[in-house]
C-alpha cells in the first residue's frame, strides 16, 4: 500500500545512490512501527489491562529491578479471545519499557513458571539480543538495496526476462520483483538460514540467562505447559527444524538445561 508506493518514489527520486535513502526510510519506518504497533495499532484488536497487584507483580517488578530492566508498565492482554496461543513479550525504548502477559499464560502456568518465562525473555534484553536483531535486519536491508541499486540499471537482466527496447523504462515494482525473485533469492536462502541460526544461538543464550537466574526447573515446566498448549513440535527432523525454526526444538532446549544443572550438582 501507502509503503509500497512511497519506497517506489524514493527509488526513483534518489538517484544512483538511492540505497542509502530507501536504507535511511526503512530505518525509521521500522522503528516508527516498533513504537506505534504495540501502543496504538494492538490495542484496536485486544484490550489491555494493567495486571492486577498481588504476588505476582510484586515478584515481576522485584525481578526488573533486579536486571536494571526500567519496567514502567505491566500488562495483560486478552488473547484468549483469538486461541490458547500463550506469550509475553516486552516493548519500549529507553527508560520506558513496558512487560504484556497473554491471560492464557496466567492461566496455563504457575507464578513461579510466569517468573522464569520472564527470565528468558528480559534476558534477550539483558545479553543484547534485541539490539542485535534490529541491527542485523538494518544491515540486511542495506545490503539487499544496495545490490539492487547495481542492477537497476541492467538492461541485460530486463532483456533476459522478455522486456525488450531500451527507450521504455523498465517499472520500478517490475524491477524490484525480478531482482528480489531471481538474483536475490539464493542469496536471501543463505543469510536467512544464517539468521535462523543466529537466533537459535540466542535462544540458548536466553535459557542459560533464565539458569543462571537460579530458574531453570520451572522455566522447563513452564516451557514444556505452554508448548503443549500451543501444540507445538516438541521433536520435529533435525534438519528440518535446523533450516526453519527460528526456535530450537523443545528438546533440545530442555536436554541443554538438563546439561547446565548436572554441572552444577
Amino acid at each position: 500500500g501507502p509503503f509500497i508506493a512511497l519506497l517506489l518514489k524514493i527509488i526513483q527520486w534518489g538517484g544512483e545512490h538511492f540505497y542509502l535513502y530507501v536504507w535511511a526510510f526503512t530505518f525509521f519506518f521500522s522503528v516508527f512501527m516498533m513504537t506505534i504497533v504495540p501502543v496504538v495499532i494492538m490495542p484496536m484488536f485486544n484490550k489491555y489491562e494493567p495486571l492486577k497487584d498481588g504476588s505476582l507483580k510484586t515478584r515481576i517488578y522485584e525481578l526488573a529491578n533486579k536486571l536494571k530492566y526500567p519496567l514502567t508498565k505491566l500488562f495483560v492482554m486478552d488473547g484468549s479471545k483469538r486461541s490458547s496461543h500463550s506469550n509475553a513479550f516486552m516493548f519500549g525504548f529507553g527508560k520506558n519499557k513496558r512487560i504484556v502477559l497473554f491471560d492464557t499464560l496466567l492461566e496455563q502456568v504457575h507464578d513461579d513458571e510466569i517468573l522464569a518465562i520472564l527470565g528468558h525473555e528480559l534476558g534477550h534484553w539483558k545479553l543484547g539480543h534485541t539490539l542485535s536483531n534490529f541491527a542485523i535486519t538494518q544491515m540486511y536491508m542495506g545490503a539487499a538495496f544496495y545490490c539492487f541499486s547495481r542492477c537497476y540499471a541492467s538492461h541485460d537482466l530486463y532483456r533476459a526476462f522478455g522486456f525488450d527496447g531500451e527507450e521504455r523504462p523498465i517499472p520500478t515494482i517490475i524491477a524490484l520483483l525480478l531482482f528480489f525473485m531471481t538474483l536475490w533469492a539464493p542469496v536471501d536462502k543463505v543469510l536467512s538460514f544464517l539468521l535462523t541460526i543466529f537466533s537459535r544461538i540466542n535462544e540458548f543464550g536466553a535459557d542459560r540467562f533464565s539458569h543462571g537466574l537460579g530458574m531453570s526447573k520451572k522455566l522447563q515446566s513452564g516451557l514444556v505447559k505452554i508448548s503443549l498448549e500451543n501444540l507445538g513440535a516438541m521433536c520435529p527432523d533435525p534438519l528440518y527444524s535446523t533450516y526453519h525454526y527460528s526456535h530450537p526444538p523443545l528438546v533440545e532446549r530442555l536436554n541443554a538445561m538438563i546439561e547446565l544443572d548436572k554441572k552444577e550438582m
